[in-house]
């Protein structure tokens, strides 16, 4: 088997119009389209980090949980991600422009294993890092594209 790219990420929303619309003011997504699930419900298309972002509303008899409170390690509290990562060129600078459209800074930008990064709170649970990458991780990792 070969793999291509990581293709999209698929999240179930309690209010998918409110979540495109949060990807694409905070994180400036970029709106793909719109389509009509199995059932019925509208299902939103992003891209985001050269990634296709799904936003769908839960399946027909299947109720939305709580999400637990923010925190690193979601999957602990029955969450199949943790959370997903953006590569970014200048750490603060993104802080600051999410920390401008209302975004919620879940953790300042810090630095471990030479990894500097940043957690931002997403609508749904979800839970957002921004990274940027220094050192031996830029050439493993690669260059950032958009």
């Amino acid at each position: 088997m070969k793999i291509h790219r990581l293709d999209h990420f698929h999240i179930y929303a309690v209010d998918p119009e409110g979540s495109a619309r949060y990807y694409t003011e905070v994180f400036g997504a970029e709106t793909i389209g719109k389509a009509r699930s199995s059932y019925g419900e509208a299902v939103h298309f992003l891209r985001l980090g050269g990634v296709a972002l799904v936003l769908a509303p839960y399946p027909p008899a299947v109720e939305p949980g709580m999400p637990a409170p923010y925190r690193d390690g979601m999957y602990q509290h029955g969450f199949g991600i943790a959370h997903f990562g953006l590569h970014v060129d200048a750490l603060e600078e993104a802080v600051e422009f999410v920390r401008r459209r209302g975004g919620t800074i879940l953790s300042e930008p810090r630095e471990n294993a030479g990894l500097r990064f940043a957690y931002i709170g997403a609508p749904d649970g979800v839970i957002v890092e921004l990274l940027e990458h220094h050192g031996q991780w830029s050439s493993l990792l690669g260059p950032a594209t958009a």
